[in-house]
């Protein structure tokens, strides 16, 4: 037999203590009923019907505090089985008279045994059994002439109201399960996720890096751009800013608010030291990603040196509050025309690439041809709803729409059938409408706990449905179904409960009630009347309470450990290959580049020579910032040795991040393919190495123009 993991028992234990709960509510609240029905049946059913159907129910949950799980599984079964038995016996039983009350007490159960069975039988036979009793004691209710309402509306009804319940205990079952077998399967598949993502986005930043610093600084040394003092400095920020890369780990702690605005404005004084910059950054004590802090900061900066670049001068608006990040830079310069700009305009779309890449992020440009430009970067926290007891329950699934819709078929039907008497429709169905429009907020709205104001939306729904209802009724009722509002307000009330709130739903539930009571005391049918067709609700919401105060902190604390749980191995996964990945990128530099970098900061200027191998430097790492999935280090390496040989290499990147789904053996083995067909190019070839469209079999096409001939290459990646 297998084995229930943690979870599964846990909720399971709490389940079996919620049936016995109802029953024990039930049994308390129909205790008047089963004694008034004592006058149509001989004397030996009651108590059989008694004992058969509460003792197993009530056996389920005490079964909870003992050896598990065994007992609990043996008298969930009992409980279950045994309805059939008062079930098949009332016939026997009657003595043809009619029942005192518009219903038959054993109508009121068939629920309780339905979730007995979705404790342990498979959901298919526990939905279908449950469907049966509702049958048969619907069938029951009208033989016996209790019910004078039309046995179709009933059925459906009553049997989506009872799949209602069973489904859902069903669903809180298998969810335990499902949690308890994918655990460790979904640990593994965030880990991955997290890694992928971490690698991504620290080669990301190492290329706005090389960009913003190391390709400015190469080129403004090779073409003798910026003063000797200037020079020195970019030079100085640019290998502190690699020594900072070496010697600082990854991190995957988030950064408070103020840190996130101080990265940002030591990034734009980097570039910029006058720049105004206006900061306003919300006093709380809110976090932000660090991945969010590093991209702003490299996006800010970077578009802060386009205009200083092209219009000489940039102001600066910063704004950091508890979800969001938004920097404005504006400049009065020529503007420029977007259409116009090609891909080699590696900063803008660094920029907009970045930024856009953040969940959450956004660029905006606006220019145009002398109309200065402004460039937006925004991100708002994205909103995450987690999972809660609407996920236990199964609330946010088709299924939960196709139960509650068959239970308000169900309800319309009863209420448009029980027409005698009544010659005024319209607040019957307004009725309706309201309180359809309450269950539906219920499955609609997120949050959990409900929102306070839908909560008092749907808790006013009741009364108001009642008393539409109550306005035309006539006196005495020609059928209890025309009390339908008192139904379908308790079980809105009671999932109002299971959506934690508990003292929203007990008002409504006494606010309807005091809406029947006062009518029926203004109507001359007495107090005692209002009592009792509002009784048998005390039931449903002592058990919709109990659920609330078990199985609600339950799933809270599941979801809670297992998401906790999540995050540890995707933080950890996150950091390991964050840091695998940044020493790989801070490898492939060639040790040459580092030499011409302090050689700038220590002189301000470069020898000629110098000059020209900063420019090749600059070329061949601008060709590697444009190709994003050929930026590996063997890569780099072959080409800039090509390079160096006088051969021109062009390498592009159509794949929409392709490359970046390979996994480590096959990246390897792309890298080493494009290393040897660049180890054999002739000198003063012209190379160019893309990597195709996803729509494209190949994955990369390799082109060499020789002096005599074209070569060209496909690499497919092997399975």
């Amino acid at each position: 037999m297998r084995r229930a993991g943690a979870v599964e028992t846990r909720i399971l234990r709490l389940y079996c203590r919620f049936i016995g709960l109802g029953y024990l509510a039930y049994l308390g609240i129909e205790a008047h009923h089963i004694l008034a029905e004592m006058v149509v049946v001989a004397a030996w059913w009651t108590p059989l019907a008694v004992s058969a159907i509460f003792l197993p129910g009530i056996a389920v949950g005490a079964a909870t505090f003992g050896r598990w799980p065994g007992p609990a599984r043996a008298t969930a079964t009992v409980a279950a089985l045994s309805f059939l038995l008062p079930t098949l016996t009332w016939l026997l039983a009657w003595n043809g008279r009619t029942p005192p009350i518009t219903y038959l007490w054993i109508v009121a159960i068939p629920g309780l045994a339905g979730l007995c069975a979705a404790a342990f039988w498979p959901a298919r036979a526990a939905l279908g059994y449950t469907a049966l009793l509702v049958t048969l004691t619907q069938l029951l209710n009208h033989v016996s002439g209790a019910a004078t309402a039309y046995l179709i509306p009933d059925l459906i009804t009553n049997i989506s109201y009872c799949l209602l319940l069973t489904g859902a205990g069903c669903i809180a079952v298998r969810t335990g399960r499902m949690l308890d077998e994918t655990r460790s399967r979904e640990g593994t598949q965030a880990a991955a996720e997290a890694a992928r993502t971490a690698k991504l986005t620290e080669r990301r930043l190492f290329l706005d890096l090389i960009h913003t610093w190391v390709m400015a600084t190469l080129l403004a040394a090779a073409r003798d751009t910026l003063s000797a003092g200037e020079l020195r400095r970019h030079a100085e920020i640019t290998l502190a800013k690699l020594a900072r890369l070496d010697g600082l780990p990854p991190s995957a702690e988030p950064v408070p608010l103020p840190e996130v605005a101080g990265r940002i404005v030591a990034a734009v004084r980097e570039v910029d030291a006058g720049a105004p910059i206006r900061v306003v950054v919300d006093p709380g004590v809110a976090e932000h990603p660090a991945v969010v802090a590093e991209v702003f900061a490299a996006a800010a900066a970077e578009a802060v040196r386009n205009s200083c670049r092209h219009a000489g001068a940039c102001t600066v608006t910063l704004e950091v509050d508890g979800d969001r990040v938004r920097v404005r830079v504006v400049d009065e310069g020529p503007g420029f025309d977007r259409a116009a700009v090609g891909a080699e305009r590696l900063g803008l779309r660094a920029i907009e690439e970045r930024v856009g890449q953040l969940p959450g992020g956004s660029v905006s440009i606006a220019t145009g041809l002398g109309r200065g430009t402004a460039v937006t970067l925004d991100w708002r926290a994205p909103r995450v709803e987690g999972d809660d007891v609407r996920t236990l329950l199964g609330m946010r699934q088709p299924v939960a729409w196709i139960a509650v819709g068959g239970f308000l078929l169900g309800m319309g039907l009863q209420a448009a059938t029980a027409r005698l008497g009544i010659t005024t429709w319209w607040p019957v169905g307004l009725a309706l409408l309201v309180l359809m429009a309450a269950a539906a907020a219920l499955l609609i709205v997120p949050g959990d706990p409900l929102p306070v104001g839908v909560a008092l939306g749907v808790t006013v729904a009741g009364p108001i449905a009642m008393a539409l209802v109550c306005s035309v009724l006539p006196v005495p009722v020609s059928s209890g179904t025309q009390l339908w509002p008192l139904f379908l307000a308790t079980t809105v009330y009671a999932f109002l409960c299971v959506r934690g709130r508990l003292g929203f739903g007990w008002a409504g539930s006494a606010l309807i009630a005091a809406v029947a009571i006062a009518w029926a005391v203004e109507t001359g049918q007495g107090l005692g009347f209002g009592f009792g067709i509002t009784s048998i609700d005390l039931a449903t919401m002592t058990m919709a309470t109990a659920f609330a105060l078990t199985v609600r902190p339950a799933a809270r604390d599941i979801y809670r450990v297992r998401a906790a749980a999540l995050r540890r191995a995707a933080t950890t996964a996150h950091l390991e290959a964050a840091t695998v990945e940044r020493s790989t990128q801070l490898t492939a530099l060639d040790p040459e580049l580092f030499a011409l970098l302090e050689r700038i900061q220590a002189e301000g200027r470069l020898a000629e020579a110098d000059a020209a191998t900063a420019g090749l430097f600059e070329a061949h790492l601008r060709s590697i910032a444009r190709a994003p999935g050929l930026a590996q280090p063997l890569v780099g390496r072959a080409a800039w040795q090509a390079r160096r040989q006088g051969i021109e290499v062009r390498l592009f990147d159509d794949g929409d991040g392709r490359a970046d789904d390979l996994d480590d053996t096959q990246r390897a083995h792309f890298a080493a393919w494009v290393a040897s067909e660049l180890d054999a190019c002739a000198p003063a070839s012209v190379v160019t190495v893309r990597i195709n469209p996803p729509r494209r079999r190949a994955l990369a096409t390799l082109v060499a123009r020789e002096a005599e001939a074209t070569r060209r290459r496909s690499y497919e990646p092997e399975s």
